[in-house]
């Protein structure tokens, strides 16, 4: 059974082809069209198909349009319609509101035509509305291994819900209780995004600020604001999600700051007491989740679990032995997840494992097209015999390289495939990479890759989990380690861990080989390789990124070019 699974309501358009219960092919629209998370969430686009997703799919899975049994779509208009509630505190035409409604029920009814105008499969019979947060679940439960698992998933919204609590039995995922707008937890992550001068997709920024900050001097204050983490009450009349105004905030917490305006104490301490709720929040909704569905394992998906700061303490201090998160619990992952789901509801009654083995499901390029690139580019490359002894070799010597390997990933962590790599002991590369690279704020840390054998001589690790490889845990480094690796440290003693394996990614594995052979530090610094843009996809957009940035050199396949 052929099943293309599409997520394209709201943002992070994707798409995924599963073939048997086995994800063949799964990348995000914005690798393609290069702008951030796809497209705007407008409340008329929600049939803007992911069309160079769904055609990359299927070309990786060798299917054409007549091939597809079924489409599946992270989506569900009837619940949206039976359970959305419009918002007195909204903007006319706009989320929200009545006639806003009309336009966006409207632009999803328009998604089977638009599937088959733009790539002639007969949506009739064959297309499936997959509830959101059922999306996500099972991008995570399928996936999981196990054969019984609670379920969590945390967002913004989906069609009214903002959180699902259930279970996986089988093939079988069960809805045990939801949570309801205005107690979005997704939504309260976007508005102070905002009112602290970020994007309010920019959660990840927030995070990083947080450890900065001094939770205490907040705390109360937000409180009154969203109610107590165990009973959460946001009062939508204070935050006005659907409103661009932040009156009622600034009364609060002062002067919102605008983008660009120099970072107070102030802010780091309204981030930090944003955080410390997060955790709070998250841990009495995974123990609610234990309650209503006891098993060893959670399966965690939603926007917010991409918090990797709350992630430690739920898998630290939850109750569950083991917690799997996908590597892309974002929107990003429900279009895999619509077509697990679509396939198990079909009547199969015997799970698949595994569902999804690797993380790099998005286009490889031949060495054909690799050189072509070059070309195109006016760039002179060497072949090198050993690409990762090489590259080892420059960034113990101080280069940044631009690091392009094999199939790009899905999700919004590079892993190795599409990478900039450093050294992390070189105190003075962050801000480099910072400030003439990333063109990024100062205060963002930078991540380590580590040998998965070493991971733990270096790091507090904690539980067992396998999304320690999808860089999902912010972990403490290890007494006497710090001043030793200073460029992938965050202020407070932790660092966005990657673990890697040989079997997971065995050039990546090799290239942190070769450069613990030169320094004895079995790890590299890893960020994603782009510059205030999507991760590059292409040779081509590696190519432009490298001539836009100070990158010292870059590495496609076995070919190297520098400055």
């Amino acid at each position: 059974m052929n099943i293309l699974g599409i997520n394209c309501v709201f943002h992070e358009s994707s798409a995924a082809v599963v073939i048997d219960g086995r994800v063949v092919a799964a990348v995000e629209e914005e690798r393609f069209n290069r702008v951030k998370h796809a497209k705007p969430a407008l409340v008329g686009t929600a049939d803007v198909l992911p069309a160079a997703s769904i055609s990359f799919c299927l070309e990786a899975a060798g299917l054409s349009p007549e091939d597809i049994d079924l489409v599946a779509c992270s989506f569900d208009p009837e619940i949206r319609r039976k359970d959305f509630e419009t918002d007195p505190l909204s903007r006319p035409g706009d989320w929200g509101s009545a006639d806003g409604e009309k336009t966006f029920l409207r632009s999803i009814e328009r998604i089977p035509e638009a599937v088959r105008a733009e790539f002639g499969i007969d949506t009739g019979e064959r297309f499936r509305w997959v509830p959101h947060h059922i999306a996500h679940a099972a991008s995570a439960y399928y996936p999981c291994g196990d054969e019984q698992a609670a379920v969590l998933v945390v967002d913004g919204i989906g069609e009214a819900a903002t959180a699902l609590l259930g279970g996986g039995d089988g093939t079988v995922i069960h809805r045990l209780h939801e949570l309801h707008y205005p107690n979005s937890i997704g939504f309260v992550w976007e508005k102070l995004s905002a009112f602290l001068g970020f994007s309010p997709y920019d959660a990840s920024k927030v995070m990083g600020l947080a450890a900065y900050g001094d939770a205490d001097t907040c705390a109360g204050r937000l409180a009154e604001i969203v109610g107590p983490y165990d009973t959460l009450a946001v009062r939508s009349d204070q935050f006005a999600f659907r409103l661009d105004g932040f009156e009622n905030l600034e009364s609060r917490f002062g002067p919102r700051r605008l983008p660009g305006e120099q970072l107070a104490q102030r802010h780091a301490d309204l981030a930090a007491a944003l955080q410390r709720w997060n955790d709070r929040t998250i841990l009495s909704l995974a123990r609610r989740a234990h309650d209503l569905h006891p098993a060893s394992t959670l399966c965690y998906a939603g926007g917010v679990a991409l918090n990797c700061a709350t992630n430690w303490l739920l898998k630290e201090e939850g109750p569950f032995s083991r917690i799997y998160i996908p590597c892309a619990p974002h929107d990003g992952g429900t279009a895999l997840g619509a077509a697990l789901w679509a396939y198990y509801d079909s009547g199969v009654t015997e799970l698949t494992h595994p569902a999804l083995d690797t993380a790099c499901t998005g286009p490889g390029y031949t060495d054909e097209e690799i050189t072509a690139a070059f070309a195109e580019a006016g760039l002179t490359a060497r072949r090198s015999p050993d690409i990762a002894l090489d590259v080892a070799r420059r960034i113990a010597a101080g280069q940044v390289v631009g690091w392009f390997q094999g199939r790009m990933e899905l999700g919004p962590r590079a892993l190795g495939n599409r990478s900039l790599v450093a050294d992390p002991r070189d105190p003075g590369i962050r801000d480099t990479l910072n400030r003439k690279v990333k063109h990024r704020e100062d205060f963002r840390p930078f991540a380590p890759s580590v040998l998965a054998e070493h991971a733990r001589d270096w790091f507090e690790l904690g539980h067992d989990s396998e999304s320690h490889r999808f860089m999902l845990y912010t972990c403490p480094v290890r007494p006497g380690r710090a001043e030793d690796i200073p460029a992938v440290l965050h202020i407070d003693g932790t660092a966005r861990v990657q673990t890697v394996t040989s079997a997971d990614n065995p050039r990546y594995h090799r290239l942190i080989s070769c450069f613990e052979e030169l320094t004895g530090v079995p790890m590299v610094l890893n960020t994603s390789f782009n510059d205030s843009e999507p991760i590059v996809c292409s040779p081509r957009d590696a190519l432009a990124t490298f001539a836009a940035t100070r990158i010292d050199a870059v590495a496609i396949g076995d070919h190297i070019a520098s400055r």
